[in-house]
């Protein structure tokens, strides 16, 4: 497994952490046993992986559970988990951190993540100060954030969090526009989100009509999904375009799309780490492969030309979910 360091003071940590969304069994992902997620969290640290991610509102703490009980035992792993602050009183973060700490069943949280910016810097300030005061008390060892731009990075620079998690994927490259490298110029270490688009790069799709109504929920869909909240017209030919020109060269090149799309990824010099979901060992394995392949720059510029009119077509907002972004 490669190894990186999360920033310039976090800790080291697998180029592959292991998101357990997926394992919340809500509207968004099916039911999956829980003996099939501890045995994908059991077999991803057998193979060096030694980061997993998770968040309270995943299943309404489920995931959170899940992930403290295959990783019992397991002091080795790192647990990182966010929650939104906006509302949110220092007697209501301290209460949060503590249910997330007995539902993971561990003494601290490795990295804990301000899941999203608020409109308001007083706001966040009130945060940090008291996920501040949690970490001298040791129940925190590092700070993160999730979906930072530059403006919210440069107002809460000196906060002392190591990493800035964003999403990013071939149908996904909107932090190309200068925040991926205003977190590098900030020492942190930048985690990208959803690589496979929630497994539309997965190659089990051939066009966007056989994805899942109700995983339809990003930018690149209509608003006419139920699933959306962003009331756009959605960039669905583009998309398309996007997929089925991935699709072809995933059959040309022989290279496997999850790997092709993960190693896109990974290759990114402004990438630390990929987060990745895996609903079964397999899917885990299939993950794994990724660090046998090596795209070359023939390839990698292949990719970058069939997602150039979806990259266009983004814009400047990197929420992958509402028009009117939280990210600033």
């Amino acid at each position: 497994m490669q190894m990186v360091r999360l920033g310039k003071q976090g800790p080291v940590v697998s180029r592959l952490s292991i998101g357990t969304w997926t394992f919340a069994g809500d509207a968004i992902w099916s039911s999956v046993e829980e003996k099939e997620c501890v045995g994908v969290i059991h077999a991803a640290m057998d193979a060096g992986v030694n980061l997993f991610d998770s968040a309270p509102n995943y299943g309404s703490g489920r995931s959170e559970r899940v992930l403290g009980l295959a990783l019992q035992g397991r002091p080795d792993a790192l647990v990182a988990t966010k929650f939104k602050v906006d509302g949110k009183t220092p007697a209501d973060l301290v209460r949060m951190v503590d249910e997330s700490l007995r539902r993971l069943g561990r003494e601290a949280i490795d990295i804990m993540q301000i899941h999203w910016p608020t409109e308001h810097k007083s706001e966040l300030d009130a945060a940090f100060e008291t996920l501040a005061g949690l970490r001298s008390a040791g129940k925190i060892r590092y700070l993160g954030v999730c979906n930072f731009g530059k403006r919210d990075l440069q107002d809460h620079h000196g906060r002392d969090f190591i990493s800035n998690q964003l999403p990013y994927s071939l149908m996904w490259r909107v932090v190309e526009n200068g925040i991926a490298e205003k977190s590098k110029e900030l020492g942190l270490g930048v985690i990208a989100y959803s690589p496979l688009q929630q497994g539309l790069l997965s190659g089990k799709y051939q066009s966007l009509a056989q994805f899942p109504a109700n995983r339809k929920q990003t930018r690149h869909f209509s608003s006419a999904w139920a699933a959306t909240r962003h009331k756009e017209p959605g960039m669905e030919a583009q998309t398309e375009i996007c997929l089925q020109g991935f699709n072809s060269i995933a059959l040309e090149t022989g290279i496997a799309p999850t790997n092709l799309a993960l190693a896109y990824v990974l290759q990114r010099p402004f990438i630390d780490v990929a987060l990745a979901g895996a609903r079964s060992v397999a899917q885990l394995e299939e993950l794994l492969t990724t660090f046998t392949v090596e795209l070359d720059s023939t390839v990698v510029a292949r990719l970058d030309a069939v997602s150039k009119d979806l990259l266009l077509a983004t814009g400047d907002n990197p929420d992958m979910y509402q028009s009117i972004g939280r990210v600033h």
